[in-house]
Order: C-alpha cells, then structure tokens, then sequence
C-alpha cells in the first residue's frame, strides 16, 4: 500500500518555468491526503514557488525544495543542506571568468539572489516560477547568507556548457545535477533528492516500499530508485526511464495524474 509520493514539477507536471497547472492535481492530491497518503512537492524549485503552484492544497503537503537541500512541512524548515562560502564563490568566480554566456544564481531557504535583474535568467525565475529573487551588485561580496545552490543557467545547452571546465572542477566537490537544457544545479555534498525523500521516509516511519515517485530529469534518479513504485513520465532522458520502474505518459497528457487517480 502507499503511504508516500514523491513528484518532480518542472517537465513531470508541468513545463519547465511555469505556474499553470491542471486544477484536478489539486482535487485528486486532496482527496488522496484524505486518505491519509502523504504527497511530497519535490523539486529544484524555490519553496515559494512550490507553494505558489499548489496553491489550493499548499497548506497539506511536504516540500522537498531547491533541489534536495531544504526539507519542510508548509511551516517549519525540518533538514537544510548547506554550502561552504569558498565552494560557491569559486563556482561564481569561475562562470565570470571563462564562461561568459552562461548566468547564474545563488539560493538560500529563503530567497535567491542575482546579480543582473534585467536578465533573462532573472525575469523567467521572478516572472514566470514566482521566485522571491534578489539583484545584488556584487554577489562575491554577500555575507552571513546560508548558501544552499548555486545553479548555472544557458539558454539551451547549459549542460553542454559546463561539460568541459566546470563540471570537472567542481564534480567531486558538490553535488551537480542538469536540470533540464537551461540549468545546471550544484547543492553541497550530501544533498539531493534521494537523501531528502530517505531523510523524510525516516521522519514518517514509511517505508522505500511503500513510496510511489516521479521523476523526468537526472536530479530525480535517486528519488525513483528509493521507492517501491516509480515512475519516468515518457519524455524523460532514457537515463531516467532506465532508472525508474515504469514509465507513464508525458507531463502534456497528465501522465502523473492518471497514476495518482489509480490509488484513489
């Protein structure tokens, strides 16, 4: 029986970068609440646009948000996930220096902050996710802030981007993850995910087995691989069909939904 699911947002229910969602996610995730079955918002995405797009049922659910770095119920923080100063300044200094088509942002549990707030990337996160996003004039110059992302974004080929010189360098010294074509995420080591939904199976006192959960990109494959029932919504990368138990119709035919109202 299922106690617990799981869902990525950006490309397994929704397109990336929006926060317009078919209403019957929010009928048929309450009803599955009352039933006492436990949904997790799982995501890259700030909480605040988690919540934003739940909005009808935001009160009832857990969050795991930015990435695997913050775990927490609608009220209170339960884990946070940290980065040293050192490790995301490099990471900045870095894009600035050899990569300068590619943007960037930085997150706390809070807020994020950017530098250039006539940015593309900074109009898309506020506009478009409903992020609480910050322009700062010079972001290395931050201070007493609890770091816990530092994303890279490209229009269309952030992945490709990183491949040669960034990802080298900070692949065993963060945990890096693509995002879909516009971003690469960097969360501190230890963090994801899989540890976040591991952390709150333990919290609950729910077992792998009885978790269900959904996924479309590489940040989502240790989350399938932890859970009783998982599925890869048909436009994933073959690396997540791959991972996951089974595959369900993609996030334009509401393929989640169709397995969430089979547990009604």
């Amino acid at each position: 029986m299922v106690k617990l699911i799981a869902s990525d947002i950006d490309g397994t229910l929704v397109k990336d970068g929006t926060l317009a969602i078919d209403p019957e996610y929010m009928d048929v995730i309450g009803r599955l609440i009352d039933k006492g079955i436990v949904f997790v918002a799982c995501s890259g995405r700030q909480f605040r646009s988690e919540r934003k797009l739940f909005a009808p049922i935001a009160d009832k659910l857990l969050y795991v948000s930015d990435g695997g770095t913050v775990v927490r119920t609608p009220k209170e923080i339960l884990k946070v996930h940290a980065m040293p100063d050192e490790i995301w300044k490099g990471m900045c200094s870095m894009i600035r220096e050899n990569m300068p088509s590619c943007d960037y942002f930085v997150c706390t549990p809070e807020c994020c902050f950017a530098e250039d707030g006539g940015s593309r990337m900074f109009h898309w996160l506020r506009d478009s996710y409903g992020y609480d996003i910050r322009e700062v004039p010079e972001m290395l110059k931050l201070k007493d802030q609890q770091i816990i992302k530092f994303s890279v974004y490209h229009q269309n080929a952030c992945e490709e981007m990183c491949a040669s010189l960034f990802t080298p360098a900070w692949k065993d010294k963060t945990v890096m993850a693509a995002a879909g074509k516009e971003w690469m995420d960097c969360t501190p080591i230890g963090s994801g995910k899989g540890p976040a939904l591991a952390f709150l199976q333990k919290y609950l006192g729910i077992s792998p087995e009885e978790t269900c959960t959904f996924g479309d990109n590489l940040n989502d494959i240790e989350m399938l691989q932890n859970a009783g029932f998982s599925y890869a919504v048909s436009n994933s990368r073959p690396e997540v069909q791959a991972a996951a138990k089974d595959t369900c119709p993609p996030y334009w035919e509401n393929g989640v939904l169709q397995v969430l109202k089979t547990f009604l």
